[in-house]
């Protein structure tokens, strides 16, 4: 009688499974595949190349200060993503007048837009990280969904920041006002503070390099 509760237990989970949930139960041990590559990665980086360590490693601080009630997973996710997109892109604001970094810029609009939140919709359909407006921008994606990979939600509003910073002759302020789609001195004072706090907090509390603490 005991085999035969146990059977039906097990026949009713895996029917739960496929019915309503359409394969979930595997889903914690993907997840679990999925954690283990990103630490890999993140070991790699360490020490394949440690600058870019250094920047995931002050991005995941900030990231972790200014949201904490956000998952490690997914702040482990934008600030690799982040790190990535700032070293394979390369590129740098002319913006004398603020002496901004890439990843100080994207490290302010990033937490006015979404708060570090790949996820978030606004109700104007802007999606992910840096709130792209999909019905906009919607040709450089396959999909909705996309515009909330971390990495190709960065690329395009990457692409979008950089359009605006070469029309308004690298000024940051008017490049937000574009981004934003209108005038808003407090919005564009909110994301330049953003970036300054980021700056500081990398200016004011350096972390070591891998190097650095190898050698202690």
């Amino acid at each position: 009688m005991q085999a035969i509760k146990i059977a039906f237990a097990l026949f009713i989970l895996v029917v739960f499974c496929i019915a309503v949930e359409r394969g979930h139960c595997g889903s914690f041990s993907n997840d679990r595949d999925k954690q283990a590559g990103l630490r890999a990665e993140i070991k790699a980086m360490k020490n394949d190349n440690p600058d870019k360590y250094r920047d995931f490693q002050y991005a995941l601080r900030h990231i972790r200060r200014m949201n904490r009630r956000q998952e490690e997973w997914t702040s482990l996710i934008v600030a690799k993503a982040l790190a990535d997109h700032v070293h394979r892109e390369r590129y740098r604001f002319a913006s004398e007048e603020h002496r901004l970094n890439f990843l100080s810029v994207l490290m302010g609009i990033i937490r006015v837009e979404s708060g570090f939140n790949p996820a978030a919709v606004s109700s104007k359909n802007a999606r992910g990280l840096m709130q792209v407006h999909w019905p906009t921008w919607k040709r450089y994606f396959d999909s909705p969904e996309q515009a909330h990979d971390p990495d190709k939600n960065l690329f395009v509003g990457t692409g979008i920041l950089r359009l605006y910073m070469h029309q308004s002759n690298n000024d940051l302020r008017l490049a937000l006002y574009k981004y934003l789609g209108t005038k808003d001195d407090r919005y564009a004072d909110r994301v330049i503070e953003g970036a300054m706090t980021f700056k500081m907090s990398v200016l004011s509390n350096p972390l070591k390099s891998p190097r650095e603490e190898e050698r202690q």
